[in-house]
């Protein structure tokens, strides 16, 4: 999870998101480009942290173990 983390804290000052550039030129309001970029990086980081739990339980659980 860390890469992704560090990606999102430098969004918008390094690199321009697909999202907002694309709602930009499509007409949308910045405000509402950044809405959506917001809502896709917290959508990404929620998928993360459910993936981390469920491995985490499976490893737990002993259903999910290396050779």
């Amino acid at each position: 999870m860390l890469p992704g983390l560090d990606q999102a804290r430098t969004v918008g000052l390094v690199t321009l998101p697909g999202a907002l550039v694309g709602m930009l030129l499509g007409g949308a309001s910045p405000v509402e480009a950044g809405a959506v970029q917001l809502f896709v990086l917290v959508a990404l980081r929620a998928v993360q942290v459910v993936a981390v739990a469920t491995v985490l339980e499976l490893v737990a659980r002993g259903l999910l173990y290396r050779d």
